[in-house]
């Protein structure tokens, strides 16, 4: 009876388990990085960013090894020919939703913009920096929300209900950001569920971090507007005004909490879904495949002859 509990009829440690496992090992890696970084006196976002990246990193590599038996890789971390198209493709469409939201803003008189006087050195400076550090956060958060612990929600529920579930932990976790609103998080959960899709489309996580990266990077440091409520004035390559009500543009939480971006969104889905040069490449290991452990299997019967 106990087995049951803790075990499938395959013998392998059920889903909720193996999620509560990851989140442990997870939990207790960036506490001791982000410990070890205030034991230092180091208070900077990019270090915070890259402390839960290396945590979820580390927490998948364990998990995909020791439980999963499969290659740290089978979370979405391929890497085939086909990423680059599918890396390349994220960063664009990430560059061109959020491209239209300011084009519309724009347009509606909503969003004025000024240069900042920063020189070529200044700009270089800024957008190096800002490139690193939107990246270290969204494949932090794509290995922790669209990962291990989605992939292996997926398995136990299926995907629609995990997608739900995982877009619903997405937008709680924006839950204590400045300036948030309950359309806000709306529109966070369902960035949630375009992630999702994009994972599935192509069982890769190139895609979608590809889209989360550009449009965090376009929408602070190109256009200088907040990102789910975090403004930095000197990481902005221009100055800009806005003006309008809050639900076209979101106000003081960016974009993100306005009407703009829902329509982004959904068109963003809306073409994932239908785009024909996106699909799962041949042979890709994911962590429910068993093309490794076939060929590990093959490799021992051939040993033994």
């Amino acid at each position: 009876m106990t087995n049951r509990i803790f075990l499938d009829r395959h013998g392998d440690l059920r889903s909720g388990w193996r999620i509560a496992l990851f989140l442990l090992l997870f939990g207790i890696l960036s506490t001791c990085l982000l410990g070890l970084l205030r034991f230092a006196n180091v208070y900077v976002a990019m270090a915070d960013r890259f402390a839960l990246l290396i945590s979820g990193l580390a927490a998948s590599a364990l998990m995909t090894r020791y439980v999963n038996h499969k290659q740290f890789t089978a979370i979405g971390l391929t890497m085939h020919p086909a990423m680059f198209k599918e890396l390349g493709v994220g960063c664009l469409l990430g560059f061109l939703m959020m491209t239209g939201i300011v084009i519309i803003g724009m347009a509606g008189g909503y969003l004025a913009f000024a240069s900042r006087g920063l020189g070529y050195g200044g700009a270089a400076a800024v957008t190096a920096e800002s490139l690193v550090s939107c990246a270290a956060g969204a494949l932090g958060e794509e290995v922790l929300f669209r990962g291990y612990v989605f992939q292996t929600l997926v398995q136990g529920v299926t995907f629609l209900p995990a997608t739900l579930l995982s877009s619903a932990f997405f937008a709680t976790a924006h839950l204590g950001n400045p300036s948030v609103t309950v359309f806000s998080l709306m529109n966070v959960a369902l960035a949630g569920v375009l992630f999702a899709f994009a994972y599935m489309k192509t069982r890769s996580l190139w895609l979608p971090f590809g889209i989360h990266f550009t449009w965090n990077f376009s929408q602070s440091t190109l256009y200088g507007l907040p990102t789910s409520g975090f403004f930095i004035p000197e990481k902005t390559l221009i100055l800009v005004s806005q003006e309008g009500p809050d639900w076209i543009l979101g106000g003081n939480f960016g974009p993100e909490g306005g009407i703009l971006a829902t329509a982004a969104l959904i068109i963003g889905i809306w073409y994932i879904l239908k785009a024909p040069y996106l699909s799962v490449p041949e042979g890709i290991i994911t962590l429910d495949s068993v093309e490794d452990l076939l060929v590990s299997a093959g490799a021992a019967g051939k040993a033994k002859t």
